[in-house]
């Protein structure tokens, strides 16, 4: 079988690139071992999302009842079923976005067996272009007994509400899962290494950590787990027991088989591209989760399958890394960006003195700006209410390098929820009005 362009793996990266290339005329196959959509829609965003807010509707609604004038009662149904309705539901639609842009979907695990070849259920494929997007797989820890344990992705699908649990790892998936099912009425208790979510200036992670304690997880820092024994965890700060013990430490690049021996460069963290996508071998590109690069996460995936595909056709498009959001869907959610380590200030803005915050009545959190010595925003981190929306916003501040005073003196909408950002930049000035100096 021949083709311009085959394609490992159907999730975010590739089928994005199969849907461009195929719209411009190119004959694509995306070769997937599983499902369409890949560990975002399958395993990660999707259902951790879908969970994330499903528990904060059960644990939080009636008080935002209480807190407008409403008797609301809340009890759980068939939420895994609706889970996975809205899963099968992405599954198709990526599956027909294929299709209707010409490319086909082979189910099976791709051999490299060339730089313009591959094997598929013992079928030989040639390609012009071969693109690997082949994603990345929970990271499984040296400890002893880690088979009486599941990973994040096995985590966010079960399909009860376990009495107890015990998350390993203290970044973004172990502290989401956590929280998770904390709300959903487990005994949770969350081991971390070192410092829960450390990455946080330490103002930030404090009020998520006591967000985590008031839903009742029990936080362990400074834990090396050493052994796993049935349903118990023990580490040097004792034993924890667990229904379900799940570790979230990381995950690793899905290397396909034979892409070292046609001469492709990889590290431990993933394959080498230069910023237009390609690799060490003529014609062969690589995108997504499976590079060497720091943030792993499908927004990211979705540019270098765009920059990628244009290169194919013959553009030359370079990947711009600056200014890559990130989100914590926590309660309160936690949006980050940008470089901390070019910031000479803070400017801040309190959720509580928000005017559409106190309406919502969800008015825990701040806003936080980082400028540099010449008043560039440079980072920015908020912790509140729709923080994944309003990161958006200073993503494109850093992108575009806008000054504190740019942002300072821009109209928004009031009420809106974006004013904690437009009032920390006032700060810095002495124009934020909505709060007692």
């Amino acid at each position: 079988m021949d083709f311009d362009i085959a394609i490992i793996g159907g999730g975010t990266a590739g089928y994005t690139a199969s849907i461009i290339l195929g719209r411009r005329g190119k004959k694509t196959v995306v070769v997937e071992k599983d499902k369409i959509g890949g560990t975002c829609v399958n395993y990660g965003c999707v259902p951790s999302i879908f969970l994330s807010e499903l528990s904060f509707l059960y644990s939080r609604l009636s008080e935002i009842g209480n807190y407008k004038g409403v008797n609301i009662s809340v009890s759980l149904d068939n939420f895994f079923t609706k889970r996975d309705e809205i899963i099968n539901y992405l599954n198709t639609a990526g599956e027909n976005l294929i299709k209707s842009a010409g490319g086909e979907i082979i189910k099976g695990e791709a051999e490299i067996v060339g730089p313009n070849e591959i094997k598929v259920n013992e079928e030989r494929i040639k390609a012009k272009s071969l693109i690997i997007a082949s994603g990345s797989k929970p990271n499984k820890p040296p400890i002893e007994g880690i088979e009486n344990a599941i990973s994040e992705d096995e985590a966010v699908r079960l399909t009860k509400i376990p009495s107890s649990m015990v998350v390993i790892g203290g970044g973004v998936a172990g502290t989401e899962i956590a929280q998770i099912f904390a709300k959903l009425g487990s005994s949770v208790t969350l081991l971390s290494r070192s410092k829960v979510m450390k990455e946080l200036e330490e103002e930030t992670r404090r009020v998520l950590l006591d967000a985590l304690e008031f839903d009742g997880v029990n936080i362990v820092e400074g834990a090396t787990p050493t052994k796993i024994k049935e349903n118990k965890v023990i580490s040097n700060r004792g034993e924890f027991e667990g229904e379900v013990i799940v570790y979230a430490t990381g995950r690793t690049p899905s290397i396909p088989k034979g892409t070292q021996d046609i001469g492709v460069e990889v590290t431990r963290n993933g394959i080498v591209v230069n910023r237009r996508m390609e690799t060490s071998v003529k014609n062969v590109y690589a995108i997504g989760d499976v590079i060497d690069k720091e943030k792993k996460v499908a927004h990211v995936a979705y540019a270098e399958a765009i920059v990628a595909s244009l290169n194919i056709l013959g553009s030359c498009e370079e990947m711009d890394y600056e200014g890559v959001p990130q989100v914590l869907y926590t309660d309160p959610q936690v949006g980050i960006v940008g470089d901390k380590r070019k910031v000479s200030k803070f400017v801040k803005f309190p959720y509580s003195a928000n005017t559409r915050a106190i309406i919502r009545g969800l008015r825990e959190g701040f806003s936080l700006i980082g400028i540099d010595k010449n008043g560039t925003i440079v980072y920015s981190e908020i912790i509140g209410d729709n923080a994944e929306e309003l990161v958006n916003i200073m993503a494109l501040a850093i992108r575009k390098r806008l000054t504190i005073r740019d942002l300072a003196f821009s109209i928004f909408v009031h009420p809106s929820l974006g004013e904690v950002l437009l009032n920390a930049a006032r700060d810095e000035f002495d124009l934020d009005v909505d709060i007692y100096k």
